[in-house]
Formats: structure tokens, sequence, C-alpha cells
């Protein structure tokens, strides 16, 4: 992760414009524009004084280097997002890209969270959840799906059900959720699902037992999209070609 990720993140997790953590650090809103961005590097100081800014406490340890994950998140990254869902549902659980479909459909406001957010964004871990989680309003329109996202959860087409919240661990609600969501299309519908950024925030302020795991997952992925960006244009090669030129550039995992 880069050191303008945690900024971020510390910056929506107190629901902050990034003018008003400017101020309270005594700096320019440009400041904090081009840590964000990556422009400009930010230094440990830095990012501590941002946590502390935000009423949060930056917490530091040394772990052995994985990059474990780091093929199957590069091959997760080159398919379709709900062919990344379909790879990681097990035998036996609901369709889940059935219940994305129907969702995609409805019209309502609401920014899909969770295990299922996480396979369409491309981590590795298999899906063990039987339930869609979405972060909603309360004052949905009337609309029958309306009505049953008020009861917080009902069932969808092909088995899965969906979980509706009012603001996940670490956000402000929808509206939060909705400034780094990104668009899917599915079907002729459209679903936000929400940024992976967001979503290393969610378990981040977590205290589910599974949340440490989906934390260092979503990590992953930030790692291997950073790194992607950086490697050259495709050349002709195919994705599964390109992958392992790319891996095998890669730090060797330490055991």
């Amino acid at each position: 992760m880069r050191g303008g990720d945690y900024v971020l993140m510390a910056r929506r997790r107190a629901g902050l414009l990034q003018r008003e953590l400017a101020d309270r650090l005594g700096l320019r809103q440009a400041t904090i524009a081009r840590w964000e961005r990556g422009d400009r590097q930010v230094s440990m100081e830095d990012i501590a004084g941002v946590a502390a800014a935000c009423g949060l406490h930056l917490e530091v340890h040394l772990a052995v280097e994985d990059h474990s994950w780091w093929s199957q998140i590069a091959l997760q990254l080159e398919l379709d997002p709900l062919d990344r869902v379909r790879r990681l549902t097990p035998p036996g659980s609901p369709d889940f890209v059935a219940g994305l479909s129907g969702l995609a459909t409805s019209g309502q406001p609401f920014v899909v969270i969770g295990e299922v957010a996480g396979a369409l964004q491309g981590w590795p871990l298999v899906l063990g959840a039987t339930v869609i989680e979405v972060c909603a309003e309360n004052a949905l329109p009337l609309t029958d799906i309306g009505r049953r996202l008020r009861r917080h959860e009902y069932e969808l087409p092909g088995g899965a059900r969906v979980r509706a919240v009012d603001a996940p661990p670490g956000t402000h609600g929808l509206r939060d959720l909705l400034r780094g969501a990104e668009p899917i299309d599915i079907h002729g519908g459209e679903l936000q699902v929400a940024g992976v950024l967001d979503l290393l925030r969610i378990a981040d302020a977590s205290d589910r037992r599974s949340a440490r795991l989906e934390a260092l997952a979503f990590q992953a992925v930030l790692d291997v999209q950073d790194a992607r960006s950086k490697s050259p244009a495709p050349d002709g090669r195919t994705a599964a070609e390109r992958i392992e030129a790319w891996l095998t550039q890669q730090t060797p995992v330490t055991t």
C-alpha cells in the first residue's frame, strides 16, 4: 500500500474533507491531495500525525513478506468481475451472479460490500458467505425491493440472500461509500461496488474474526494493482504469459 492510501482511509473514516484535515494539520489542502494521489511521498511521522488528527492511532508491525496470493489475484484481475465471483464460489453455494443481476436491475441506491464485493474486486479468498451485503440508506424509495431492503434481509434469484446495513464499520454510510464506489455493468443494469480501499477500511475497523484475513487480502489486491500499473504495456503476449513474466520479476516469498 502507498502512504497516501493510509491518509485517504483515515480521512474518510473520520468523515473529514481534505480541507478540514489540512486545517487540523496546519497544511494546505493541496498537500493532502498530493499525498492521496501518490504525487508526493508521505513520511511515517506524517501518517501518524494524520491518524491522530482523525482521532485514530497508527499501529505498525513487521511481518514476513508474503506474495503467495499475488499470482491468483493477478489472474482474477484479468477476468470479468462476474467471472471472478464464479471462480470463488464453492459448489453448493447460492448463485451470487444471479443475485447480483437481480440487484443490478432494481434501480435502488446502494453499494455492494462484504465478501461478494471482495470477489468482484479480485481478492483471492473463496466465498464462505451465503448473503450479498449492501450498504443502503433507511429512506429507500417504497418500491418492492425498497420495502424488502428495509427488512434488512430477503432472498434473491439463485438462492442468495441480500442483507442491508446502514453504516458498515469505519464508514459514515451510503454517501461516504459512493465517493469511492466503482460501477459494474451487469446484464443491462449497473451495480455500485465499494472500492478496494473502502473495503479495507471496513475490514480494518471491524471486530469480526475474519476481518484480519480480509484486510490482508485487500492489501494484497492494492499491492498487485500498484505493481501492474508500473508494468510495461501489453506486447502481444497472452494474459497468462504476461502474468507469468510479471511474477518472475517479483521478490520471491521468504519461507
